[in-house]
C-alpha cells in the first residue's frame, strides 16, 4: 500500500502570533514572585516597581518621589559647589564631577525605570506565561533553576562591592576629623561631608552640619542600593531570556521519532513458506497488513513530531518578542549610563595622569584610578549577560539540525528550513 505523501511545507506559527486579551490581562500570581528577581522588596519600598493595581499606586508615586529626590541631592550638592564655590584642588574639582555625572546619570537612569514600569510587567507576565507552556520535563527546570541562581549570586557580589564601599565613603570624613582633631594644629574647619556642598549658611556649624551629614549619608544609601536593584533586575531580564533559549536548544535538539524505521518490512519468504507450510496468498496479505499498520504508525509519529516543531516555534517567537520588550524597557536608560560610564572612565584616567605627571603623588593618583573598577564591572556585567543571549541564540540552527528531522517526512523537514533560516540571525540587545 503506498504511502500518501503531504507536500504542503507551510509553518503558519512562523507567521504569526496571537496573544488573546485575557492572556494580556493576567495578574501575576505568587508563582510569579521568582520571576521579580533579587531585590524586588527593596524596588517595591522605593517605588521602583509601580504596582499595576491603581489602589497601591499612589503610595507607591510617594516612595518614588522620595527615592528620586534622594538620588538628585547629591547632583544638587556637587554642582552647587563647582558654580559657586569650586575647590582649589584637582583632585576634588574631579571628585565633585565624578558625583554629579554620576548621580545624574543614577537619577535619568531611576526615572526611565520607573516610566517603562508598564513595559516591564508585560515582559515578566510574558516570560511567566513563557515557563508555564512551554516546558518538557525536569531539565527544563533545571536549566531554569540555574540561571536564577546565578541572578543570586550576582546579586550578593553586587552588595558585597556596594556596601563597603558606601560605609568607608560615608565613614570617612568621620576618620578624618577624628584624626585631624587629635592634632595640636589642626584648622578650624576641619569637617568634612561625604559629598562637598555649598550652602549660605556655615556648614560647619550645629546642627547644620549633622543635617546635611545624615541627609547625605541616607540619599547616598538610597542611590547605591536604588542603583544595584536596577541594574539586577536588568541583568536577570536578561539571563531569564537566555534561560528560555538554553530551553528551547534542548527541546529541538530532543526532537526525535521512535523506534519506528522506515519503509516495508522485509521477510525470508521463502524460509518461512518452506518450514510453515504457509500459502503465498496468506502470506502477501501478512505482509500488506504489516506495511498498513506502520505506516499508520509512522503517519502519527510524523503527525507527533510536526506539532512538536510547531510548540518550539512558538516557544521562539515568544523568545523573540521577550527580546523586543527588553530592547525597550532598557534601550534609553542603559544608553545613557553607560555613556556616562565611559566619560567618567576617560576624565577618570586623564586626572590620575596628570597628578602623576605634575605631583608624582601615587596616594591621590590612586584615589582617582579606584573608581574605574565601580564603572567596570557595572558596564562589563551588561555586555557579558548580552553575550549569553547571543551565544545561546546562535545554537539554535544547530540544535535544529541535530534533531531527528532525516526520519520525518517532506513537511516537516521544509518547515524546519524555515526556521532554521529565521534563527540564523542572533538575538542581540543594542544600547
Amino acid at each position: 500500500m503506498s504511502r500518501r505523501i503531504n507536500r504542503c511545507c507551510t509553518l503558519p506559527a512562523i507567521t504569526q502570533f496571537e496573544v488573546s486579551a485575557s492572556e494580556e490581562g493576567l495578574r501575576l500570581s505568587d508563582s510569579a514572585v521568582s520571576l521579580l528577581g533579587p531585590g524586588a522588596t527593596l524596588r517595591r519600598l522605593m517605588g521602583l516597581w509601580q504596582p499595576e493595581d491603581g489602589a497601591v499606586l499612589s503610595v507607591s508615586s510617594v516612595l518614588a518621589s522620595i527615592t528620586l529626590g534622594s538620588i538628585a541631592f547629591p547632583v544638587v550638592c556637587s554642582i552647587l559647589k563647582l558654580c559657586v564655590d569650586p575647590p582649589q584642588p584637582l583632585e576634588e574639582v574631579t571628585l565633585c564631577g565624578f558625583v554629579a555625572c554620576m548621580d545624574f546619570g543614577f537619577l535619568i537612569k531611576a526615572a526611565l525605570f520607573i516610566k517603562q514600569g508598564a513595559t516591564m510587567h508585560q515582559l515578566v507576565r510574558l516570560l511567566w506565561e513563557t515557563r508555564g507552556r512551554y516546558s518538557n520535563g525536569l531539565n527544563n527546570e533545571k536549566s531554569r533553576a540555574r540561571y536564577e541562581k546565578l541572578v543570586g549570586r550576582l546579586y550578593v557580589y553586587m552588595q558585597v562591592v556596594v556596601v563597603p564601599a558606601l560605609l568607608c565613603w560615608v565613614s570617612s570624613p568621620l576618620l578624618s576629623q577624628v584624626f585631624l582633631t587629635s592634632r595640636e594644629d589642626a584648622p578650624d574647619g576641619s569637617r568634612q561631608l561625604p559629598v562637598h556642598v555649598w550652602l549660605p549658611a556655615d556648614v560647619n556649624r550645629s546642627p547644620t552640619y549633622e543635617i546635611l551629614y545624615v541627609a547625605q549619608s541616607f540619599s547616598l544609601m538610597v542611590l547605591s542600593q536604588a542603583t544595584v536593584c536596577m541594574d539586577v533586575f536588568f541583568v536577570h531580564l536578561m539571563l531569564m531570556v537566555a534561560a528560555e533559549l538554553e530551553v528551547l536548544n534542548d527541546n529541538i535538539s530532543a526532537m526525535e521519532q521512535g523506534q519506528l524505521q522506515r519503509g516495508r518490512s522485509r521477510y525470508d519468504g521463502t524460509t518461512i513458506t518452506d518450514d510453515r507450510n504457509i500459502d503465498e496468498h496468506e502470506f502477501i496479505m501478512s505482509d500488506h497488513l504489516q506495511d498498513v499498520a506502520l505506516t499508520s504508525s509512522l503517519g502519527a509519529e510524523d503527525k507527533h513530531m510536526y506539532a512538536e516543531l510547531v510548540k518550539n516555534v512558538h516557544h521562539h517567537q515568544q523568545v523573540l518578542r521577550s527580546v523586543s520588550l527588553l530592547q525597550k524597557a532598557m534601550d534609553a536608560s542603559i544608553f545613557i549610563l553607560l555613556f556616562i560610564n565611559m566619560a567618567n572612565l576617560c576624565g577618570t584616567v586623564f586626572v590620575a595622569a596628570v597628578l602623576l605627571q605634575r605631583d608624582g603623588n601615587i596616594t591621590k593618583a590612586l584615589k582617582e584610578l579606584m573608581l574605574i573598577p565601580c564603572v567596570l564591572y557595572e558596564t562589563g556585567m551588561y555586555c557579558l549577560c548580552g553575550h549569553m543571549i547571543i551565544n545561546q541564540s546562535e545554537k539554535l540552527v544547530s540544535s535544529a539540525f541535530s534533531c531527528g528531522w532525516p526520519d520525518c517526512d517532506r513537511r516537516f523537514k521544509h518547515s524546519l528550513l524555515i526556521f532554521m533560516v529565521a534563527a540564523m540571525r542572533p538575538l542581540e540587545i543594542t544600547v
